[in-house]
Formats: structure tokens, C-alpha cells, sequence
């Protein structure tokens, strides 16, 4: 295949993933692999390569929904300072340790999580809950998310979501455009420390980036449209999935490597 029809490819995945990752998460699953297997990265680059990606689709995901009125900035600043402030933990963690010890682990617990939303839907949805959660338990939540998303970023989206319903919100729209404006936030610091230690190639990143820019446009359209049914929806599909993807990931790569 001619080289522009791997760009292609590559717009493709990151466009698909955009939309993913706008109304759910974990459309990194898609890009890594791309990045791997197009551009021939190691998963290390590929990890850094990504981050470029989702800062637009972050970015144009987020706009979308505050040009919507969706967009609570106060609460969002006040669950990005933790989440933003366990980002570099992650991120060196990623520098120096492999991302395959931990993939096991998250995706039990992400499986985990599916089915304790299958069997309680309200959980993210249900604005008659108790009261809001202390404001240590928040901070230790979202600091906790911050190192995970510094370290692998997929998935990133659905531990926001999750973490959000501690706030009894229920609304899902609102939740996830602060999702965007978070993610775009950590994502953009991690890719510091990415571009730091030489892991980031921007060509490739750029193409993808290109897509997914496209796919958080839809993505937010999609969702303030159809509003929490679509995001429940989708949340609990993709967490399914990527909790498979992790262990499979991990088994595959311990039989090939014994």
C-alpha cells in the first residue's frame, strides 16, 4: 500500500476513536495498535505518539459542548487540580516501567465496573442519591485517576465518568463535557513529559490527531443529542470491551513471550 493510503488508515482510526473517546472512552485501543502496526512504533512511542491525538479531539469535544452551554467550568477546575497533579507520576511511571504489567489488573477492573453498572444503571444516572462525597475522597479519587492516565491514558474517559457519579449529578452530558475539558487538560501535561524523553512522532500523531479532532466533533454532537442513554450505552459496551482487550493482551503476550 502506498504510504498516503496508511495515512488514511491512520485518519480513520483516529477519527473512529474521537468518537469513542467523546462519548465514552477508551478509543486508544484503537489508536495504539494503529500507531504499532502502521507506523511500526514500539509501544513506548506509541504511547507518547497518542497523547498528540487526543489533545484535539479533547480540544474540539470540549469547545462543542461549552459552545452548547454543557460545560461547568468551576466544577471542572475543581476535579482537574488532583487529576492534573498525578499525571506526572503516571507519565514517568510509563517512561520507565512496561505498560503490560499493569493491563491485567485494569481490565478486571474494568469488567468489574460494567457489571456493577449493569446491575445498578442509576449509579451514573439517578439524581436522588445520597449526599455529595467528602471533598478528601474526591481529591484522593482523581488524583488516582490522574497517575492512571499519566501512565496508559486508555480508558481514561470511563474512570472520569465513574469517578463523576460520586457527585450525584446524573447528568451525563454535563458529566462528559467536563470529561473532555479534563482530559484535554492531563492529556496536554503528560504529553509534556512525553516530548520530554524524545517518545512522541509527530507526523504520524498529527494525521491521527486530524482524525480524531473530526471524530470529537461528532462525538459531541452525538451526545448532546441523544443525551445519557447514548453515553450509558456506549460506557458500558466499550468498558466490556477494553477489560477483554487488557487481559486477552496480557495472555497473548505472555504465551508468545514463553
Amino acid at each position: 500500500m502506498a504510504e498516503w493510503g496508511w495515512y488514511l488508515l491512520l485518519v480513520l482510526a483516529g477519527f473512529i476513536a474521537g468518537v469513542v473517546n467523546t462519548i465514552a472512552g477508551g478509543g486508544s485501543f484503537l489508536t495504539l495498535p494503529a500507531l504499532m502496526f502502521v507506523c511500526g512504533m514500539d509501544p513506548k512511542m506509541a504511547n507518547g505518539t497518542n497523547r498528540v491525538a487526543i489533545l484535539f479531539s479533547s480540544a474540539a469535544a470540549s469547545a462543542t459542548f461549552d459552545r452548547h452551554g454543557h460545560l461547568d467550568r468551576r466544577l471542572a477546575v475543581r476535579l482537574a487540580t488532583p487529576t492534573l497533579l498525578g499525571v506526572p507520576a503516571g507519565a514517568l511511571l510509563a517512561v520507565y516501567l512496561p505498560a503490560e504489567a499493569f493491563k491485567p489488573l485494569f481490565g478486571i477492573i474494568f469488567l468489574l465496573m460494567a457489571g456493577l453498572l449493569l446491575l445498578d444503571p442509576r449509579r451514573l444516572t439517578d439524581t436522588k442519591r445520597p449526599a455529595e462525597e467528602s471533598s478528601r475522597t474526591i481529591f484522593v479519587v482523581f488524583f488516582s485517576i490522574g497517575v492512571y492516565v499519566g501512565f496508559i491514558q486508555a480508558g481514561m474517559g470511563m474512570l472520569l465518568l465513574l469517578g463523576m457519579s460520586l457527585l450525584n449529578t446524573g447528568d451525563l452530558v454535563a458529566s462528559n463535557a467536563i470529561k473532555n475539558l479534563i482530559g484535554f487538560v492531563v492529556t496536554l501535561a503528560a504529553t509534556v513529559v512525553f516530548v520530554a524523553y524524545g517518545l512522541v512522532d509527530w507526523v504520524p500523531g498529527l494525521i491521527t490527531a486530524f482524525g480524531n479532532m473530526l471524530g470529537g466533533f461528532v462525538g459531541a454532537k452525538l451526545t448532546i443529542k441523544k443525551g445519557n442513554k447514548l453515553i450509558f450505552g456506549f460506557l458500558v459496551a466499550v468498558m466490556i470491551a477494553t477489560g477483554i482487550q487488557l487481559i486477552w493482551s496480557s495472555i497473548y503476550s505472555w504465551v508468545s513471550g514463553s
